[in-house]
């Protein structure tokens, strides 16, 4: 519904916001020389839904950090803005080897990175060199897009990574793969593997604070929660009708929203729900994206109460999720059957049994699993809002007043989204219980979504014990070991196994699949063994929105949320 302000109410509003945001005072701790020329550069004021810590995407996993530095980064492909498909870009072609593993990319020539040197082969081995340095620290959740490819806890033996080798030959670059893979050339379209200037790898430069790359855009300027791109006078592409942009963060989805109405900004993530109707009431356009992102509550498998599949199905049954998503999700939202938007169309049809909301199959899991009321710590963002979670705050009230209803004794751990939340959730813990997350898909493949639920510490991996994964009346294939075929009766007493390992397998396989009704058969069973062994818990496919002011006659909405700013039309 939406909601009427009174001038008082804006005043107030108002004020807070003239206190908290300096849209175009940002300190100028780094400065360019290929700035605009222009007295009067037309200038994209863009308000993010999250402060960042870091402009530094090889080691924030934000979306804020993601969308500032692809401004200024440009990867080897990049993802076309409709079909989410690689398109030429540092790389103005490839090819493959007939067996898949090894990718040649001839790269565009005559390029400049932002600090005047020379866009080569070298400088992409370099950056090749820095992914694999970064991937090493495998505790941290923000280097996931690193581990996809270039670690080795997802590979068959454990020790060997997808990408085995990056070398220059004869100007182009080379990369070998273990094994042939389908979503290899998508995942690099994350703006995670867009190409820093070496100076900036091995300089005293923070790329922190002051990324450099061959992007529309160079940094001018960052104060922590405000940032200056303008115009790279040496890109070699159109020059852009948006000469420069400001970034800043207003966390409040009701501060963005009155910093709309007063034009204070030409642009802001993540709509509110009650926004949508005075937006459109002052004359101001909302843009919504496809549901491209997952909510979900993750599961700390060290944690010995969670180590129990029982209790981890009794926590399932006893969330109502058709009311959180009636009552506190954007109208479009869905409730989730597993962690793959309705995109792919890879639905399990089966896999709702293990996450439908039936108080009394949790009373039934909390007596299998011996529960005796111990408390579980239950981990949420604060002071954010986020494209799978406008209001964290309210999501985690609705979820554990259902989980305290059925019996369940909850410890809220609420923790500042800047104090690096990601990370916290992420790292080795045997006290930690339940975690409020969610992400927007980085690429377009269905790895893009089960990489990252499914991607524990290594000390988890590392167990990978088989846990007995039951479910009402559901029949699906046991161990993939050969036994002897059960009678029924044995059958209708067999107990279901499903590990880690053999659900990592089963991607590895559908990585490699080159048919597509071939992969989307292979994940859709997928789909069901990680129902089965249930390491999260689904809550659904969110859809946001961006808002947008007068001057703005075009935007180019991405469904990661990542958008390509020197596309934009913007009126001076």
């Amino acid at each position: 519904m939406g909601q009427h302000f009174t001038r008082r109410r804006m005043l107030q509003l108002s004020g807070l916001l003239t206190a908290g945001i300096s849209l175009s005072a940002c300190s100028s701790e780094n400065s360019s020389a290929d700035s605009p020329t222009s007295a009067h550069p037309v200038t994209f004021r863009f308000a993010n839904a999250a402060e960042t810590s870091s402009l530094d995407v090889g080691t924030s996993g934000t979306l804020e950090t993601a969308r500032i530095s692809a401004q200024i980064l440009e990867p080897l492909v990049r993802a076309n803005i409709n079909t989410g498909e690689p398109e030429a870009s540092l790389a103005s072609d490839w090819s493959v080897s007939d067996d898949y593993r090894t990718y040649t990319f001839t790269l565009v020539s005559g390029v400049k990175f932002q600090d005047g040197t020379d866009f080569n082969a070298a400088a992409v081995v370099k950056n090749y060199q820095r992914w694999v340095s970064v991937s090493q620290d495998t505790a941290s959740n923000s280097h996931i897009e690193y581990l996809q490819i270039l670690s080795s806890l997802n590979s068959k033996d454990g020790k060997t990574p997808l990408v085995t080798d990056c070398q220059e030959h004869e100007g182009k670059v080379i990369f070998t793969l273990s094994r042939p893979s389908a979503s290899f050339l998508r995942a690099l379209t994350q703006p995670a593997f867009g190409i820093c200037a070496p100076s900036a790898l091995t300089k005293n430069l923070s790329l922190k604070k002051f990324p450099v790359g061959t992007g529309a855009y160079t940094m001018t300027s960052w104060d922590g929660r405000a940032a200056q791109l303008d115009y790279y006078t040496g890109f070699r592409g159109d020059k852009p009708t948006v000469e420069r942009i400001i970034f800043t963060a207003i966390p409040d989805a009701e501060k963005r929203f009155v910093a709309m109405l007063n034009d204070e900004v030409d642009g802001y993530d993540l709509v509110g729900g009650d926004n949508y109707v005075e937006l459109a009431r002052h004359g101001k356009l909302t843009q919504p994206r496809d549901p491209y992102s997952i909510c979900y509550i993750s599961f700390n498998l060290q944690n010995k109460i969670l180590s129990s599949r029982e209790m981890r199905s009794a926590i399932a049954h006893a969330v109502d999720r058709n009311f959180l998503v009636k009552k506190y999700f954007p109208q479009g939202t869905n409730v989730a059957v597993d962690f793959l938007p309705s995109l792919f169309m890879m639905k399990n049809e089966d896999t709702s049994a293990y996450y439908t909301h039936k108080t009394d199959i949790t009373a039934d899991r909390l007596k299998e699993a011996g529960y005796k009321g111990e408390a579980i710590e239950f981990y949420y963002p604060t002071d954010v809002s986020l494209p799978w979670m406008i209001s964290p705050e309210v999501i985690f009230a609705s979820i554990s007043a259902d989980l305290v209803k059925a019996g369940i004794n909850i410890t809220p751990k609420p923790v500042s989204w800047t104090d690096g939340y990601l990370d916290i959730i992420s790292k080795p813990s045997e006290t930690r219980g339940l975690a409020l997350t969610g992400f927007v898909g980085s690429y377009r493949d269905p790895n893009a979504f089960l990489s990252r639920v499914l991607a524990p510490t290594s000390e988890i991996i590392s167990q990978a014990e088989k846990t007995k994964a039951v479910a009402p009346d559901v029949d699906v294939e046991a161990s993939p070991l050969p036994v002897p075929t059960p009678s029924a009766a044995e059958k209708d007493r067999e107990e279901l196994v499903v590990s880690y390992r053999e659900i990592l397998e089963a991607i590895r396989n559908a990585d490699q699949l080159i048919d597509d009704q071939e992969r989307k058969e292979a994940y859709t069973a997928i789909n069901l063994k990680v129902a089965q062994l249930m390491p999260a818990f689904p809550l659904c496919y969110p859809v946001s929105a961006v808002a947008l002011g007068q001057r703005v006659n075009y935007y180019p909405l991405s469904a990661t949320a990542v958008s390509e700013f020197a596309l934009a039309n913007v009126k001076p």
